[in-house]
């Protein structure tokens, strides 16, 4: 009779530690252990990245380990609790740039991660610090992150509150880049308060055409991220002819500050790790992603602006904390 009740209760131990086992695995799979630390996977050692993750690391509790990538653009790292890509051995895993998010979505642990998942928005894999990230995550797939893309109808709504001169806007960009986006921009009313003129530019002749025209009596020029666009050169160059005609330069950076640009959305780094952390914290709490703007802050050259004998709108200036100002004095 003893025997046989030894042999159930260790059958039925058995069992209990079977189910508790069977739990454990199938929790772990689906949700992330607040014990593992947070993965960040960052595209390449330079200092925009690195603010970012500073940012991140500072408002989360748990521990960070950060992953780069070689010349090879393989994951590396000397951090003791790196443990591999698997996802298995943390809680989330970030990819700061783009070369980092191609990695994570062309590997097998995405497919499993978000295809296999009901609930796409809990996936662990988040990005940041991705211009278009919609051109690296393949169609169908939802992931968390915030995108480097600034021009929000919120933000450019802000450029005739700060610049009331401005009505018509001439958007600067090499139809083979940014036409599309440009089409999209217009139909979706992100220059709804303003007139926005396309400006292809393809090479540095299309500048000297634009010019001699008068840049199409705009009442300001504005960048976008554009690679044909991007060289130093062309950037100063297209803001000296602009202001030789008193046409303000709208940029999207701290370079076309320093280079002259009448108004610049900069960004800010750390903030947007912040950020992250704080989409971090509510996937794990409630399993909801925080749709955001990349935080920045609007900079203001006053010199140029008295050079064009431009006013901004000082109660806009004063009542928003994201807008800085240079004084005369400082550099263009």
């Amino acid at each position: 009779m003893e025997q046989g009740i030894d042999s159930f209760t260790a059958k039925a131990g058995a069992f209990v530690f079977l189910l508790f086992l069977l739990l454990h695995i199938t929790c772990h799979k689906g949700l992330a252990d607040d014990n593992l630390p947070v993965a960040v996977l960052v595209s390449q050692e330079i200092k925009p990245f690195i603010e970012m993750v500073e940012g991140l690391e500072s408002h989360l509790d748990g521990p960070v380990v950060r992953i780069f990538m070689d010349h090879g653009k393989n994951p590396f790292s000397h951090d003791p609790l790196y443990k591999g890509m698997d996802m298995g051995h943390y809680s989330y895993m970030v990819a700061v740039g783009p070369w980092a998010l191609s990695l994570l979505v062309d590997s097998e642990l995405v497919d499993s991660e978000l295809v296999d998942s009901d609930l796409k928005l809990q996936s662990r894999i988040l990005y940041a610090m991705v211009l278009s990230p919609e051109k690296i995550i393949p169609p169908g797939i939802s992931i968390c992150g915030i995108s480097l893309n600034l021009f929000s109808r919120d933000a450019l709504s802000k450029i005739p509150r700060v610049l009331p001169s401005v009505k018509k806007i001439g958007v600067l960009f090499d139809p083979g880049n940014n036409e599309q986006w440009f089409l999209g921009a217009k139909a979706m009313g992100l220059f709804s308060n303003m007139e926005a003129i396309p400006l292809h530019i393809e090479t540095q002749s299309d500048i000297n055409t634009l010019y001699r025209q008068g840049f199409m009596d705009v009442d300001a020029l504005m960048f976008i991220p554009d690679s044909t666009l991007a060289s130093p050169t062309i950037i100063k160059y297209v803001i000296k002819q602009a202001i030789a005609l008193g046409i303000p330069v709208i940029g999207y950076n701290s370079f076309f500050h320093q280079s002259g640009a009448a108004l610049s959305f900069v960004l800010d780094y750390a903030d947007i790790g912040r950020e992250m952390a704080r989409n971090i914290n509510s996937l794990a709490k409630n399993g909801e992603c925080l749709q955001s703007m990349p935080p920045h802050n609007i900079m203001i050259n006053e010199r140029v602006l008295e050079l064009l004998g431009l006013e901004t709108n000082h109660g806009e200036v004063n009542g928003n904390k994201d807008e800085k100002r240079e004084h005369p004095g400082g550099k263009p």
